[in-house]
């Protein structure tokens, strides 16, 4: 590619210059001098280098300074001063003087912060004042009276561009206004008389870029005193503070995008100066001047422009609404009636079509349709129903606000195009979020001829290829008139024409609320009547539930009170004859021993006894007695102390003479549970043994109801046999790691550990068939089991849940999945907080 050469839109527009960082340009005009100071020292750490032609010193020379080296100290004094001001820009300019080879230089110092540093531009002052003050502020009053006592804002446009030029001087004042898709309309205009008029062109969006337009709503003027000038370099050109180069937003004297200049260059404009127009806080348009020479205008003059700029900016929004004020007063009537044709009807869409003026009135639309679903009703000229079909799902899948418009449907739904006779504009409403309700309003096209500022159309120029593929255009070169006629456009919709659309979505939307209020009143007393068949089914359910407790309660107590009763009755009936058994035991060792010695002393000293003895000895089998003896002692003795173990493992368990809370071993309660469930855990001619394995934790003794806690041990290891032996009957063991063996043995787990700080927890697992998911939001309640009839009452898991949740405020909880085992999880506090009987 070859410099110079046009390439098409699709390589490259001029919105190329949206990339531009035209707020750190890195230069500035060469009007003035640019200081950025180090507060609050007052130190130099950057400055423009035309130093040395205004003041006749070297640039880098200033840098690191105090600018003191510039200023004395009482001027020093008063711009510190000035500094403390919450509002420093209200101070400028400041009246500086610099001595310059002997002679004083006076200068309009203007300060602003950015950055967290203070930026000074110093502006040569003219040595005639532009107006005495008093003529000044007079005539700034008199021009902001007539702009304000304009009648409409068309005469508030031309009210404005006649006073900015006699204030500034500018051969050419317009006023520009920017329409919704950003192309701005030159709409007012006061120039010299030989001047071509530039009224009512239009400029497209892209030449005032994105970037641009942000500056303008931050910094309400801008002048460029001289369009050929060259620009002044900031040295060094990044803050050595920062490491970036220094934010030029607010500075006046901020250098102009290459881009820019060319442009202006295009036109023949010498100096131009822009004013900034922001209505509710958006960029509404700009006062634009033009000079075709250079021309500088004082920081006093440019502040009198901009004060008119902020007049003009605050009465834009009564004026453009006064425009159409009639037609605004037209708009609410309407909305009132429908409201009423809406309430007098039995639904909204009779009252918008039924009756005259009907819904196309509201928005001067020549066709109307409202769907609910997929049923439509239509007004005048609409499209056909099967696009109207498809262009509700369209918009159910591409709108989600309430309101939405466009004068040209087919920029966003190409579709559209074949319809663009009736819909070429549309406004609508969408009345739920869910579903597909909306009234619809269509225009038909209308083609309008848009008078440009030369083509909008013209491709870019390349003027130069940077070395990273950046590519520097050159905006277009001709401004004469250029005629385009707009196609698939309606006339647009106006603000208040949108105000009334939403208004009137708010009355569709509160007269169904009022319909559906007045409809659920008419079934309020059927509601009535059946919320209060409800809540007699909720008591019974109630007090069912309470039964079903005080049932299980009362199931429990005495379930508890017969067993420890009948426990502590059997060990204290084998306790009392076992200890006379194993007291004796140990007279009777005593004994044996004592007759074995005789006798071994009577076959020492008589070693031939008579016949008859020797015959008894050998039917009683002597030898055998005595060795066998000592055996059969020991035995019994060992016999009595497994009965004694027992009886103390009964006396634990049933735990009768504590009816108080006290702190125990857990592990004593678990042990003394299957010492007395140790007969199902042997093995049996039918089945085989179940394995218990054991991983006790370190636990702290726990205060509990240890014989209501037994009992919960007792349950649910009871029914963990009763599911092993339910598994080892249809063969569903689950493998706990024993890869390879071909037959799995029944397991119960009871593993013990501490939580935290106050609790611990008891895990029993089992590996049999598991509990069904369905079944297991019931486990804990009374009278419900999984066992077949006549095995199970239902009881054992609720009275289990009543004592570890309401005795002890701890968790019962249990996991399991059909075909993978259950586990039964006990959480209780080590001490009690609260005892509840």
């Amino acid at each position: 590619m070859t410099t110079n050469q046009i390439i098409t839109d699709e390589e490259a527009n001029l919105t190329n210059c949206e990339r531009e960082p035209i707020h750190i340009p890195g230069s500035i005009q060469p009007h003035g001098i640019l200081l950025v100071l180090q507060e609050p020292e007052l130190t130099i750490l950057q400055v423009s280098e035309n130093t040395r032609e205004i003041l006749g010193i070297k640039a880098e020379t200033l840098l690191g300074n105090n600018l003191n080296v510039l200023l004395g100290n009482l001027q020093i004094d008063r711009l510190k001063q000035c500094l403390s001001s919450e509002e420093i820009q209200s101070v400028n300019p400041i009246k500086l003087s610099i001595e310059t080879s002997g002679n004083p230089v006076t200068f309009d110092g203007i300060i602003h912060r950015t950055d967290k540093k203070l930026i000074l531009e110093l502006e040569l002052t003219t040595s005639i004042e532009y107006m005495p003050f008093f003529s000044f502020y007079h005539y700034i009053r008199t021009a902001a009276s007539r702009i304000q006592e304009s009648a409409n804002l068309q005469q508030l446009c031309q009210n404005i561009a006649t006073e900015v030029r006699h204030l500034s001087g500018f051969d050419r004042v317009m006023v520009y206004r920017f329409s919704p898709e950003g192309h701005g309309e030159v709409i007012a205009e006061d120039k010299r008389e030989d001047l071509t008029s530039y009224l009512g062109l239009n400029y497209p969006a892209t030449d005032i870029p994105k970037q641009a337009r942000k500056l303008y709503c931050l910094n309400w003027i801008r002048l460029i005193a001289d369009i050929n000038y060259q620009p002044i370099a900031i040295i060094p050109n990044n803050n050595p503070v920062t490491g970036q180069p220094i934010d030029l937003s607010f500075a006046g004297l901020r250098s102009v995008s290459p881009l820019h200049i060319k442009y202006l260059q295009n036109m023949g404009v010498g100096a131009s100066m822009s004013i900034s127009l922001i209505k509710d806080q958006k960029l509404w348009g700009l006062v634009a001047c033009h000079h075709y020479s250079p021309k500088f205008i004082t920081y006093e003059a440019r502040t009198a422009c901009k004060f008119l700029g902020q007049v003009m900016s605050v009465e834009l929004s009564s004026k453009a609404d006064n425009e159409n004020y009639d037609y605004q007063i037209k708009l609410k009537s309407l909305i009132s009636r429908f409201i009423e044709y809406m309430s007098r009807e039995k639904n909204v869409v009779d009252g918008l079509l039924k009756h005259y003026p009907n819904l196309l009135e509201l928005v001067s639309a020549e066709g109307a349709a409202i769907c609910l679903e997929q049923e439509f009703k239509v007004i005048g000229k609409t499209p056909s129903l099967t696009d109207l079909k498809n262009l509700v799902e369209w918009l159910n899948t591409n709108f989600k606000q309430d309101v939405f418009y466009t004068d040209s449907l087919t920029k966003h739904y190409p579709e559209a195009e074949k319809y663009k006779d009736v819909a070429s504009g549309l406004i609508g409403i969408s009345l739920s979020q869910t579903q597909n309700h909306y009234v619809l309003c269509f225009r038909p096209e209308v083609l309008q001829t848009v008078n440009w500022a030369g083509n909008p159309h013209e491709p870019a120029e390349v003027t130069k290829i940077m070395e990273d593929g950046t590519l520097h255009l050159s905006p277009r070169k001709s401004f004469e008139l250029w005629k385009e006629i707009v196609k698939f456009k309606s006339l647009p919709w106006q603000l208040c024409e949108i105000e009334a659309i939403h208004e009137l979505r708010n009355a569709i939307i509160k007269i169904v609320l009022r319909q559906a209020d007045e409809l659920a009143k008419l079934n309020a007393a059927l509601q009535e009547s059946e919320a209060r068949e409800r809540e007699k089914s909720a008591q019974l359910e109630q007090a069912l539930k309470e039964l079903q407790r005080t049932q299980t309660q009362l199931v429990q107590s005495e379930k508890m009170s017969a067993l420890g009763q009948m426990v502590a009755g059997i060990a204290h009936e084998i306790n009392n004859p076992i200890n006379f058994i194993y007291g004796n035991l140990s007279h009777a060792d005593e004994y044996t021993q004592d007759l074995l010695e005789l006798l071994s002393l009577y076959q020492r000293y008589f070693p031939a006894p008579g016949e008859e003895i020797a015959e008894k000895a050998e039917q009683v089998e002597l030898e055998f007695l005595v060795e066998d003896l000592p055996k059969l002692l020991a035995s019994m003795k060992l016999g009595t102390e497994r009965i004694r173990e027992i009886v103390l493992a009964l006396r634990n368990f049933s735990r009768l003479d504590e009816s108080e809370m006290k702190f125990v071993d857990i592990h004593d309660g678990i042990d003394s549970t299957l010492l007395i469930l140790s007969n199902r855990l042997k093995s049996s001619p039918n089945r085989t043994g179940i394995d218990v394995i054991k991983e006790y934790g370190k636990l702290p003794k726990v205060d509990c109801y240890a014989g209501q806690l037994n009992q919960v041990f007792m349950n649910i290891l009871a029914n963990a046999i009763d599911a092993l032996e339910e598994g080892i009957e249809n063969r569903l063991l689950v493998n706990w790691g024993k890869e390879g063996s071909k037959y799995l043995a029944p397991t119960i787990a009871i593993r013990t550990e501490v939580i935290d700080s106050n609790h611990v927890s008891i895990r029993i697992k089992d590996n049999g068939p598991g509990i069904p998911k369905e079944m297991q939001s019931r486990l804990f309640d009374p009278f419900f089991t999984t066992k077949i009839v006549g095995k199970g009452t239902g009881i054992g898991l609720a009275i289990s849940y009543a004592v570890v949740v309401e005795k002890h405020q701890g968790k019962l909880t249990c996991t399991s999945e059909k075909g993978k085992g259950a586990e039964f999880i006990i959480e209780i506090p080590i001490k009690a907080t609260q005892n509840i009987d």
